[in-house]
């Protein structure tokens, strides 16, 4: 009876060492190991890990890139890195972005954003930008946005650009029958009688012939036919 009972519970506590082997063994296939963890820092982050080891839930990833050395925290369960210190600054800090250092470069000198170059070693910006008459490159540091230099250059004109057309003069305008006459009228009121029209090489004039019955007047008045001017009147006796 008694080796009964101890088969039986030798059985049972076996059984649980199975179950809670199986469990364990999925749950483990389902968590980040270290080179798994390691992969994804560098992914996000950029760098090289240096080393990984286990934290109860996390596993704790140390990785170095050219601003210093960094220590990273992953949930094994998630794969989320939960948190990043920095352990060691080697290098310089790149605290300004593209957009913030076009501005800056924009304050200073007008024009049009053509490049904007980030230089490694100086930790620089270098912002190419044209204006009307000259090419600037504005030098400012990537990590306070001081600028260090500005270089200008000027945009070389060329020659083979054919001149702007001259717009050619507009025709002097010839004046209208009926203008010639009120002109003429300032001269003597009347009934026009006749007009008539010649051209010359000066533009041509009007002869206009006035009859006025109540002071029994008659003339024959020359009008420039550009001018307006009256060039000669011709009174009728």
């Amino acid at each position: 009876m008694k080796k009964w009972i101890a088969m039986t519970a030798a059985s049972i506590i076996l059984g649980i060492a199975i179950v809670f082997f199986l469990f364990n063994s999925t749950d483990n296939e389902k968590r980040l190991n270290e080179a798994e963890a390691s992969a994804k820092v560098t992914e996000l982050y950029g760098g090289t890990a240096n080393a990984a080891a286990l934290d109860g839930n996390d596993i704790i990833v140390e990785f170095q890139t050219d601003e210093g050395r960094y220590r990273a925290s992953v949930d094994r369960e998630s794969g989320q890195v939960a948190d990043v210190e920095l352990i060691e600054k080697t290098g310089p800090l790149k605290a300004l972005s593209e957009k913030q250092a076009e501005e800056i470069a924009l304050e200073e000198v007008q024009g049009k954003t053509d490049e904007i170059n980030y230089v490694k070693e100086q930790n620089e910006y270098e912002v190419k930008i044209t204006g009307e008459t000259e090419v600037s490159i504005v030098s400012l540091s990537a990590e306070t946005g001081k600028i260090s230099k500005i270089s200008k250059e000027e945009i070389a004109q060329s020659d083979s650009n054919p001149p702007e057309a001259e717009t050619p003069p507009e025709p002097e305008r010839i004046i209208t029958r009926d203008e010639a006459v009120l002109i003429a009228k300032e001269t003597l009121q009347g009934e026009v009688q006749e007009v008539e029209f010649t051209e010359t090489n000066d533009g041509g004039y009007y002869l206009i012939e006035i009859e006025n019955d109540e002071t029994d007047q008659e003339a024959t008045v020359q009008i420039h036919a550009i001018r307006g001017d009256t060039l000669s009147v011709d009174w009728d006796d």
